[in-house]
Parts: structure tokens; sequence; C-alpha cells
């Protein structure tokens, strides 16, 4: 369905919000105000499909030798330079495309403002016909229920972390068939999507991440074997959330290795701990 077609379109009662989140945020390209139901690309609300398209267009003519990757702090430098260590980014550029298959239609049911990572997140767990969209969609209220308590422009991966950390429970296991959704006819690059983030929103997420890394040793004190060093950091910041314990982290990593036997990988790689997660989230 096209932009314009989403945005003449009735919403379903699950998309009731959205009004209300377009009257607490401005567009993201041209600051004005949106008055009516706002166009979302890249967890971002716009007011235009015009504005939505020039936001699009900003993101594939980004001049790598332009951006100042120091100026976002040096807690971004670590974040990134997890992947610098991992023996599993070959897979994680093989699996890239499909894992994002849900990104642009989960857009449908945030109310608020979301890092695009997060989205991503979702789709992850949607990835092997494992997880419902029932499971993604009660993240989604729980994490944007987080965000609004904390006073946070959005919903940040360390949101969403809290948000999921709190939700699984069922830490059993049953082995499922791989059933890779086919990928979008377009893939969004959202890995450099910080550079384009606006201040507010950019300020909470680092502030939040840097606090999450105190909880970094005692997270990898559990794990054995090779994992994803963002998943690390997503771990880390499921402790933020005083409803979590390291028992939950130990069974969650737990999951996530019988998972990857499942699907064969040789690590906890981004794909394996988001089923692994979205597994341990009950429908109901």
């Amino acid at each position: 369905m096209s932009d314009q077609r989403k945005a003449d379109t009735k919403m379903p009662p699950a998309q009731q919000t959205q009004s209300n989140a377009a009257e607490q945020q401005n567009c993201a390209v041209c600051g004005k105000a949106i008055t009516k139901t706002p166009i979302k690309r890249m967890g971002n609300f716009h007011c235009s499909v015009y504005c939505a398209e020039q936001g699009r267009e900003r993101m594939e003519n980004l001049d790598l030798e332009k951006i100042d990757f120091a100026a976002l702090g040096p807690v971004v430098d670590r974040f990134m330079s997890t992947c610098q260590e991992c023996p599993l980014v070959l897979k994680c550029r093989e699996v890239r495309p499909f894992c994002g298959a849900y990104f642009e239609e989960l857009h449908d049911d945030i109310s608020m403002r979301w890092c695009c990572h997060a989205i991503y997140a979702l789709s992850c767990m949607l990835s092997d016909g494992s997880v419902t969209r029932d499971v993604v969609q009660k993240v989604i209220k729980k994490a944007e229920e987080i965000a609004r308590g904390r006073g946070n422009a959005g919903v940040s991966t360390v949101t969403l972390a809290m948000a999921t950390g709190e939700l699984m429970e069922d830490f059993s296991y049953a082995p499922y068939p791989d059933v890779p959704p086919p990928p979008p006819a377009e893939e969004h690059d959202h890995y450099l999507a910080c550079v384009q983030c606006d201040k507010k929103f950019m300020d909470e997420c680092l502030r939040e991440t840097e606090e999450a890394e105190e909880n970094l040793p005692q997270v990898e004190a559990q794990l054995d074997f090779p994992y994803c060093g963002h998943m690390r950091y997503e771990m880390s910041s499921m402790l933020l959330n005083p409803k979590v314990d390291m028992d939950k982290i130990k069974k969650l990593i737990d999951k996530s290795r019988k998972v990857m036997k499942e699907k064969e990988y040789k690590g906890g790689h981004f794909r394996i701990h988001y089923l692994a997660l979205g597994r341990s989230i009950k429908n109901k």
C-alpha cells in the first residue's frame, strides 16, 4: 500500500492513538506541526509524503566522508567497534534483507517516535514464523508505555530492551522450521540513521546506552560462545528495568544457544537473539 493510500485510509483500532502522537511531535523534516495522520518512515513521523521522501533521500545521499562519528560520542564508537571484533558479521550481512521484511509494515503499529534500529529488531522477531504479530504488538505497547513513563521523546533500543526484558517469561524451547519471509522490494539501510537523528532523541539514547554499559561485565560473564556485541548491550539495557534480573538473562542466553543450534549458526547472531527473545514472550 502506498504512503498516500495509508494516509487516506481509516485507521484500525490498533492505530487510534496515531493522531495524538502527531500532535506531540513535529515533522522530522520540516519541523512543522503535524495536523493530520502522519506518514511514518524510519521510525519518524512526517507531515506529508513529500517530507517523508525528503527524509529518505537524505539517508540515501549521505556522504560518509563528511560524517564526524567522533561527534556522536565515545559510547557510539565502543558500541560500533563490537562489529570489528565479531566473527558473525558475514552472516549478519547475509540475513539482513529478509530480517527487515516487516520493517515498513510495523510502522502501522507504532504511536510515537521509534528508533529505526528498534523497529528492525521487531522485524527480526518475525523472521522465521515462530513469533506472532500479536507478540510484537504487545512489545510495542509495553515499550511505548515505558518511554512515556520516563518522559522520553521516543522508543530507543534501550527502551525496547527494558520492555522485552520485562515481558519475557516463557523460556521453554521447541524447534521450529526456518521459513524466512521474502526480502522487501526496497531495502532500507538504517545502519547510519543515527547521524540523521535529532539531538534530543540522540542524547536520550546515548545517555541510556552509557548507563546500560555498566551492566556489560556481568552479562559477558555469562557467555561462553560468540554473541553479537550489540545484543550484549541489549541484555545490559534489560537490566535497567528493575523487573529484570540476571536469572532472566541467563535463561535467555540458554534459549539463544538452543535456537543457534536449531538454525545451525555459529554464535548468538542478532537474528538468533531476537528469535529467542520473541519466543519467550507469551501471546496473551
